[in-house]
């Protein structure tokens, strides 16, 4: 894939989360007016019981990513043909499993979530529809794996921003006037189906070759991807329990509208983390197809400068996080959901800048197919978590949950961009470079935002705020590019020691998993 392509592709899927992003920031207020901070709270703890249900994707989406790109770069078509037919068998059966196990799991959840606002039916249904919307969208998953595989973001793109569109329509029409959960479950299953089919015929108009078989399954292929999906998997464990035991325990433990308060702010910090960790996503198969063509120097090299790019993304959003927080939430969902939520925000947003350069380390490791020990280390960081979370909860609330999650994370976030400098063959002092120009950068908006001081809880005020430092920032990130290129010209003895390091690359060493 080309330089522009691959910007094109970064760009696309950036704008399609960007818009998925503006959807929930414009219906969150909506939607906690007309169904009520209880039944809000009903539909987080669900979101996050029903994430561990993803689970059952066993970390084989990951891997038919890696697959199909590296089958396209050897043109190994059969070999595709095999890897889908075998991932969409155990899709299948994980779909299954899920009917089978959530299915008690909602009927005795339900009923008593429900009866936090009076209504176990409502709740109980919701939670229902919601569970079969998961397990017939784990079958259809193949084909959205395959388009990243194909590299066709662009076109999954806008097939999503429709669906999106659809389904922001549809509940704003079910909850206009007030409203109940299972409108807005029927809503989501209708539009997330024709949004996989959608998708479907995308993958076989781009690969006419595509088959499915039982035929085509055999104990190779199945042992390939066992081999990958397993720690893909435990990678995947890791990321639910640090995502979603907070708001479990804060709905078990704590008063209602605790959970409303703690998910608000973890979901700010999680949609500004995905707004970035979006552009490296579309990274991965093409660190696949070098690697399968054993180009280690291009691994390097997009390690780095996509680590420099998002940190120039990421560091103002960080620091305008801390400045603009609390009369950002103020306007957004009310002074008293924003109370117990800006002490989170502050917590949790320490975990941005340096979370978003770890993702561009984990698509190295996905990329490369070195995920023994950074699955492991997630679950660690998971392990932690959730230790940490039941300590600190009762004493400490919301924040005490929060502190939980961003100590253990910080923590994997450096080890990770560790592993990555090693498997790619970075030095420590090189890899630091990369961030001492986004962070002089960064110095600039956020002295001008400080002496500004605070602002007015109306998006005029925290608009205008931010804009002031926006423009000296982009003027300051021009010239630092330019600095940063001028002294790379002239300074051959680096280019010389990169070169090395990059020839490095071939040893065996870094040619083992």
């Amino acid at each position: 894939m080309s330089r522009p392509s691959r910007i094109l592709a970064a760009g696309s899927n950036w704008l399609a989360f960007a818009a998925a992003l503006a959807v929930a920031f414009l219906l969150t207020p909506h939607l906690i007016r007309s169904l009520g901070p209880g039944r809000y709270d009903v539909w987080c703890v669900v979101e996050a019981i029903l994430a561990y249900f993803t689970l059952l994707d066993l970390g084989v989406g990951a891997f038919l990513v890696r697959a199909t790109a590296r089958a396209m770069a050897t043109n190994e078509s059969d070999r595709l043909n095999r890897v889908c037919s075998a991932s969409l068998a155990i899709f299948s059966g994980a779909g299954l499993v899920a009917v089978v196990v959530g299915t008690p799991v909602a009927l005795f959840m339900g009923p008593r979530l429900g009866d936090r606002v009076g209504d176990p039916a409502d709740a109980t249904a919701f939670m229902v529809v919601m569970l079969a919307n998961l397990a017939l969208s784990l079958p259809l998953s193949v084909f959205p794996s395959v388009l990243d595989g194909l590299e066709r973001f662009t076109a999954k793109s806008v097939v999503k921003v429709i669906a999106l569109a659809a389904k922001a329509a549809g509940y704003l029409a079910v909850t206009w006037d007030g409203g109940t959960l299972l409108p807005l479950a029927v809503v989501s299953i209708v539009i997330a189906l024709a949004e996989s089919f959608a998708l479907a015929a995308l993958c076989f108009w781009y690969l006419p070759s595509l088959r499915f078989s039982l035929r085509l399954i055999d104990r190779a292929t199945l042992r390939d991807v066992r081999g990958y999906s397993t720690d893909a998997f435990l990678a995947m464990l890791a990321g639910r329990i640090s995502l979603q035991t907070g708001s479990i325990l804060i709905g078990v433990f704590l008063p209602t509208g605790q959970v409303t308060a703690f998910a608000t702010a973890a979901r700010l910090v999680d949609y500004a983390k995905t707004l970035l960790r979006t552009v490296t996503t579309t990274l991965t198969p093409g660190i696949a197809a070098m690697e399968a063509k054993g180009d280690r120097d291009g691994v390097r090299r997009l390690f780095l400068t996509g680590t420099r790019v998002v940190l120039y993304l990421v560091l103002p959003v960080n620091v305008g996080t801390l400045l603009f927080g609390e009369p950002f939430l103020r306007r957004w969902v009310g002074a008293e959901v924003a109370l117990g939520a800006y002490p989170a925000l502050v917590v949790l947003s320490l975990t941005l800048g340096i979370g978003v350069a770890q993702s561009m380390a984990g698509r190295v490791m996905y990329g490369l197919g070195h995920l023994k020990w950074y699955a492991r280390l997630a679950l660690l960081e998971a392990a932690v978590n959730a230790l940490l979370t039941v300590l600190l909860i009762r004493p400490y609330g919301v924040a005490g949950v929060a502190v939980a999650v961003t100590v253990p994370n910080l923590i994997f976030c450096v080890v990770t961009i560790a592993m990555a400098c090693r498997a790619t063959g970075t030095t420590w002092r090189v890899y630091l470079m990369t961030w001492v120009n986004p962070l002089l950068a960064v110095l600039v908006p956020t002295v001008i935002w400080v002496l500004r001081g605070p602002v007015e809880p109306t998006w005029p005020g925290v608009f205008g705020g931010v804009a002031m430092g926006l423009v000296s920032y982009a003027s300051a990130v021009v010239i630092g590019c330019y600095v940063g290129r001028a002294e790379a010209l002239r300074s051959p003895t680096l280019i010389k020691t990169r070169r090395a390091s990059s020839q490095s690359l071939l040893s065996p060493t870094y040619q083992t998993h």
